[in-house]
């Protein structure tokens, strides 16, 4: 059926695959030989499993869950980033079931997001390790029967299973997306959907490159894109827990150093992070230069942060040429357009008013007051397209014109599940072709995709169209690099933009006055609240996005929070805010 160590099967194969034979196709070629190695304590590889492993684990758990539930059950997932995820992941599979992602159980909110994603998937089981399911168990309060399934239990099976033959159509995954803007969704995923996709991520991984990741398996990123492409390439690829990651980002370049990864990658404040690092965190003996496809995804990407993380990095052999960049989302299963491997992340400025009137004008060089340097997306691959559409007239737009993208691609989702409305909306078909509004908004320069915001990132302030990720990244320069959010208007409850910026100690009120002014006057905002909170207080989903609107509830609950606040209609204030 395969030829011995094949890395890649053609694309058209690639749509009738299922998951199922993509496990069975590593078996024959790579065997006991280790393919995930996993780093327990961040630093250390602590366990490893191979495909023929997998394999047993996968049969002896899924005959147990063939025995206990009937066909297509709805599992719930509820493990942290560890071996035992993959076991379960394929252990549902094996047995003709549904794996259920989106829940990190140590993540803030966890328990909350928990009980919403079972009702809403209306899950028959939970599958976990026993110490956490005995953690969720008691704060479900659900209506509906559930099976609590240990892993623990489930292995040990007295029989195993062959796995239940799966078409490219069927419902492989329900992924859960973070929910940075809205309620989370569930994102329904067929075997197709995945396997296109992770062929296209394939197209730019050679045979001899080593992979190494933190991201979180419970998000896309960390699974379609991390844990599905590992068992896809057959090499050894390492993982770490996003915990180990943010406790000491140093371990995560340690790690590229030492185990000698040649992809690996995060969110742009992954990078932001490491960039901050105090010198005695450094070694001297990193060895970065090995590292060819540092990619960034998943968040903006922020043009200072990969100037200050080469700066920083550089003498540990690290190259810009390596910093790659992607756009995705899970509705499109994740990859939609990459940049080109060993050509890194492509800069280009636009001028600021032509933007906020929907027209992206470039410019021939970078002025701070009045052009805008964002970074391209890449281009889209493999029967992907991708579209600039007008969201209120539905017509497709030219080049350079600010709109709603829009995908059309084997690897777009078959729907959320049990949400009609939501799918009329979001899934459109136009002469017969298929597209998915992502509720992103970006232009077309050159070909390549430049993403500008989320549509809920969109205001209208005194007649000009403005995106609050954009001003987040010049209030962050203004202030050293700090973490700052942007809250739009919010009629009733508010009609100025808020700006949030995070702080260490309590700033000088007039500096901080004179520097959030000065960094609006670019956009020709005069009217507006700022706030200097102290640390711990921004919300971040469990993929690491910020939710500025929560955060702001978070604040004006917490009022101890806020160092400094005030507004352009009323004096500067300490430690309260002023109610808007």
């Amino acid at each position: 059926m395969y030829e011995e160590n094949q890395l890649l099967i053609d694309a058209q194969a690639w749509k009738e695959r299922s998951l199922i034979e993509l496990l069975y196709f590593r078996r024959i070629t790579k065997g006991e030989d280790p393919i995930f190695l996993f780093l327990g304590d961040g630093e250390n590889v602590t366990e490893t499993l191979s495909a023929e492993t997998l394999h047993r684990q996968a049969s002896r758990a899924g005959a147990h869950l063939a025995r206990t539930l009937e066909r297509n059950s709805r599992i719930v997932l509820l493990f942290e980033n560890g071996l035992d995820y993959i076991i379960a992941f394929f252990a549902c599979l094996y047995a003709g079931h549904v794996p259920v992602s989106g829940i990190y159980p140590s993540s803030i909110g966890a328990r909350e997001r928990f009980a919403f994603v079972l009702q809403d998937c209306q899950g028959q089981a939970v599958l976990g390790k026993k110490e956490t399911l005995q953690l969720f168990h008691f704060d479900a309060g659900l209506e509906q029967p559930v099976k609590w399934i240990p892993l623990e239990s489930a292995l040990k099976s007295s029989r195993e299973i062959e796995p239940i033959p799966a078409l490219s159509e069927s419902l492989a995954l329900i992924q859960y997306t973070s929910g940075s803007t809205e309620t989370p969704k569930g994102v329904g995923l067929s075997h197709r959907n995945i396997c296109h996709n992770i062929y296209i991520q394939l197209i730019s991984y050679q045979y001899q490159d080593t992979g190494l990741i933190w991201l979180p398996f419970t998000h896309d990123m960390g699974l379609i894109g991390g844990v599905l492409p590992a068992l896809a390439a057959g090499k050894p690829f390492y993982f770490m827990s996003p915990d180990k990651f943010i406790e000491k980002p140093s371990r995560w370049l340690d790690a590229i150093s030492r185990f000698g990864a040649t992809l690996s990658g995060g969110p742009d404040f992954a990078y932001r992070y490491c960039a901050r690092l105090p010198p005695n965190e450094i070694s001297p003996h990193w060895d970065l230069s090995r590292w060819k496809v540092a990619f960034n995804g998943s968040d903006s990407i922020n043009p200072e942060t990969l100037d200050n993380f080469y700066n920083v990095f550089k003498n540990n052999g690290f190259v810009k040429e390596a910093f790659y960049s992607c756009y995705g989302l899970a509705e499109n299963a994740l990859l939609v357009t990459s940049g080109t491997k060993d050509q890194g992340i492509r800069l280009t400025s636009f001028d600021r008013f032509s933007l906020s009137q929907g027209k992206a004008v470039a410019t021939s060089q970078h002025i701070e007051s009045s052009t805008t340097l964002l970074a391209s997306c890449g281009l889209p691959h493999e029967e992907q397209h991708v579209h600039i559409v007008d969201p209120d007239t539905m017509t497709f737009l030219a080049e350079d014109l600010v709109g709603e993208i829009w995908v059309d691609s084997p690897c777009v989702s078959i729907g959320y599940i049990n949400n009609p409305q939501r799918n009329a909306y979001s899934f459109i078909e136009i002469d017969g072709k298929r597209y998915l509004r992502t509720q992103d908004l970006g232009f077309l320069h050159e070909k390549e995709l430049y993403h500008v915001g989320r549509s809920s990132e969109k205001f209208t302030h005194e007649g000009n169209i403005y995106y609050t990720n954009d001003i987040s990244l010049s209030l962050s320069k203004a202030f050293a690099g700090a973490v700052c959010l942007v809250a739009p208007p919010c009629l009733p409850q508010r009609r100025l933009p808020s700006l949030i910026i995070e702080y260490e100690t309590a700033p000088d009120p007039t500096d901080l006055r004179a520097r959030v002014s000065e960094t609006m006057k670019r956009y020709r905002i005069t009217q507006f609240a700022y706030y200097a909170i102290r640390k711990g207080f921004v919300i971040r989903t469990p993929s690491g996005k910020l939710r500025a609107d929560l955060t702001l509830d978070n604040i004006m609950a917490e009022q101890s929070a806020i160092l400094v606040s005030g507004d352009t209609e009323s004096p500067v204030v300490r430690g309260a805010s002023s109610i808007i």
